[in-house]
């Protein structure tokens, strides 16, 4: 089974920790969705199975395509691959863009999953993050969806924001419990070095929460998604029982991927391939089908290490057993090797040749990661 990642990078603001290629301009949009519809002719044999189990749209903000938009490009895409009948077919949404006129139309498609960019309840936060949104924006695009019959929704919210509280975090996540969705997707800020909060920290304008504040922040959210019964299944996702996101699990069990659009990433277990970060060289590269894609073939050593940090960061874990079979005995003995420590001091724990990080390990994963990856 494969997934297909969409890109839309239509924003209408541009976020202000945001680092994934965006646009501030929709003027290309039908050019841009021709060019897609280009590509996915193109890379249709990318993937030996052609059976899809999950489409996935991100950005950008997808939400920015009207329902006519979206189902032209699935249309494509049904037409060349073979969707299972269970499919999960997501769209990345704005609150704001997510109107009752909007949603009602959103029903005319495929789309049986909503994920939507809350961040924050503090309208203060919104601001300082530029999003579009408000706080009433969430609320009101929840009762939208859950009045149109939609279920399976995500939201994300961030932390470890400038002068973000444990009582504010405390806020936020209570609010979110109380929207009653089954999953949330939880990030703590990253200082991106081309984002507007990165340039700020740069230059002295932004102050980093302490260690000590993230690794609160970080233990508040375990403890009360636990409380309202979410599964802690990633690092940095949690879902009610029968609600983890297939797309997002798919990438972390090492499925075969196909990314369309400007910027996106495909994956197949032997190769990866990197669309190019500029719209104008990609729309050309589609029409001319060249030169607006990289292509790696990965070595053993970078399967291997993109096994263990994909998978370590789920509540499965890494197959040892796996290792062996798909990388031999010399990365098997070095895993061994490496998590020996972290397992006599309970970061790491090995269940059924499963190896897992423990609750205490969740909070020096990254660390954990640097130590077990081939150099």
């Amino acid at each position: 089974m494969s997934g297909i990642y969409v890109h839309i990078p239509f924003c209408l603001k541009k976020c202000s920790y945001c680092d994934f290629y965006t646009v501030t301009t929709i003027k290309q949009k039908t050019e841009y969705i021709n060019s897609l519809l280009k590509e996915l002719k193109q890379r249709q044999n990318y993937i030996i199975k052609k059976e899809v189990e999950t489409i996935y749209f991100g950005g950008g903000t997808p939400s920015t395509l009207n329902y006519k938009e979206i189902q032209l490009i699935l249309n494509e895409i049904k037409s060349l691959f073979s969707l299972t009948n269970d499919a999960e077919i997501t769209l990345e949404a704005n609150p704001d863009d997510l109107t009752e006129e909007y949603v009602n139309n959103l029903q005319k498609t495929d789309i049986n999953r909503l994920s939507i960019g809350f961040q924050s309840f503090f309208d203060s936060d919104l601001k300082q993050m530029n999003r579009r949104h408000n706080a009433s924006d969430i609320y009101e695009s929840i009762k939208f969806l859950k009045n149109a019959g939609f279920n399976n929704i995500s939201g994300d919210l961030i932390y470890g924001l400038p002068g973000l509280t444990i009582e504010n975090w405390e806020y936020n996540l209570n609010e979110f419990f109380k929207l009653e969705i089954p999953h949330l997707s939880a990030y703590h800020l990253t200082y991106e070095p081309k984002s507007v909060f990165g340039n700020l920290l740069k230059r002295g304008k932004l102050k980093e929460i302490t260690e000590e504040e993230s690794l609160e922040q970080f233990k508040l959210l375990k403890k009360l998604a636990e409380i309202h019964g979410y599964i802690h299944y990633e690092t940095s996702n949690f879902a009610k029982k029968g609600f983890f996101s297939r797309h997002n699990t798919a990438y972390w069990q090492e499925k075969p991927y196909i990314g369309i659009g400007v910027s996106a990433h495909s994956y197949n277990l032997i190769s990866r391939q990197f669309n190019v970060s500029n719209m104008k060289q990609y729309m050309k590269g589609v029409s001319e089908d060249c030169d607006y894609y990289t292509k790696e073939i990965l070595s053993l050593s970078e399967q291997y290490n993109d096994y263990i940090i994909t998978t370590l960061r789920t509540i499965w874990g890494t197959d040892l057993e796996k290792i062996k079979y798909n990388f031999g005995q010399t990365y098997y003995e070095y895993i061994l090797k490496q998590s020996k420590k972290f397992v006599l001091d309970k970061y790491l724990i090995i269940d059924s040749n499963m190896l897992k990080t423990s609750a205490k390990g969740k909070f020096i994963e990254d660390y954990i990661l640097e130590k077990l990856i081939y150099i």
